[in-house]
């Protein structure tokens, strides 16, 4: 969803706030829902994908299990 979702980050993010009683200092839901944000893990990386075809690559799809592995460490790191 790339930039799409931003509407949605900032609701939710809002609503946290609320919750946290609007408190200027960050609640660890916060920081966990902003770290989740930033490990950024994508499923199907599409453009990557389409780019690597266009410019003719053997194999267009070779990065996938290290992209993978990469944003599934991420993820893990920004949940614990």
């Amino acid at each position: 969803m790339g930039n799409a979702a931003t509407p949605f980050g900032l609701k939710a993010m809002e609503d946290l706030s609320r919750l946290n009683g609007g408190s200027r200092r960050a609640s660890a839901a916060m920081c966990t829902f902003l770290a989740l944000n930033a490990a950024g893990l994508t499923l199907l990386p599409t453009t990557v994908l389409g780019l690597r075809l266009a410019f003719g690559s053997a194999a267009p799809a070779s990065f996938l299990p290290a992209m993978v592995l990469t944003g599934l460490t991420g993820t893990i790191v920004a949940l614990l």
